[in-house]
Parts: C-alpha cells; sequence; structure tokens
C-alpha cells in the first residue's frame, strides 16, 4: 500500500516533491496510482495539481517514491546511508504543490 508521507513546497519546480511509501508488506506497482489534490474534489476540475504514475514499475515493502514537480529522468537512486529510493518527474516548469491547498490523496485506479 503506496502511502504519501511528505511533501516538500518550493518556488522551484525542481525542488519541490511528495514523498511516497510503500507502507504494505508485498511490492507495489506504481502504475494506476493517481495523485490528486483535495481542490479538484472540491471543484470537479482536476487542473494542474494532479499527476497520474504511468510507471511501470515495482515498489518494495518500505521502498520510498519521490515525486519531482520539474524535469528530470524517472530513475532508481541509492542514498548516502544505502536507501534505494525512485525518483519520476510531474515534468512542469512550475511549482505545483507550493499554492495548492492541502491534502493531497493517492488513489489506486
Amino acid at each position: 500500500m503506496i502511502r504519501i508521507v511528505g511533501v516538500q513546497k518550493h518556488a522551484n519546480p525542481d525542488k519541490e516533491f511528495v514523498l511516497l511509501q510503500n507502507q504494505g508488506s508485498m511490492r507495489a506497482n506504481l502504475r494506476g496510482h493517481l495523485l490528486v489534490n483535495e481542490s479538484a474534489f472540491l471543484s470537479g476540475v482536476l487542473g494542474d495539481t494532479y499527476h497520474p504514475f504511468t510507471e511501470d514499475v515495482s515498489i518494495g515493502a518500505g521502498q520510498y517514491v519521490v515525486l519531482y514537480s520539474g524535469y528530470g529522468e524517472p530513475r532508481w537512486v541509492r542514498t548516502k546511508d544505502g536507501t534505494v529510493v525512485y525518483h519520476c518527474y510531474m515534468r512542469r516548469e512550475y511549482s505545483v504543490w507550493e499554492q495548492a491547498l492541502l491534502p493531497l490523496h493517492l488513489l489506486h485506479i
């Protein structure tokens, strides 16, 4: 079960991210998840504050995913402490979450 564990708002989209973690005991596929701002439910309009995950990537139990607002190539990255984290990108030229009202929701569709 992949869940939102943190949001780093920032004016620079390359430094703004949402941190996700597979908190289940089994591997979970990232494809089919949708990150949505609460405002989409209230207005009925998705706008810019959503992201459908299309990556066919298996996230192991306890592993993390970092979704950056900016540009980059999706990849696995090893941190200084040896943890492996999957980095993916919304490919936006502007900060998505800085002005957005929280909460965010992660849905599996």
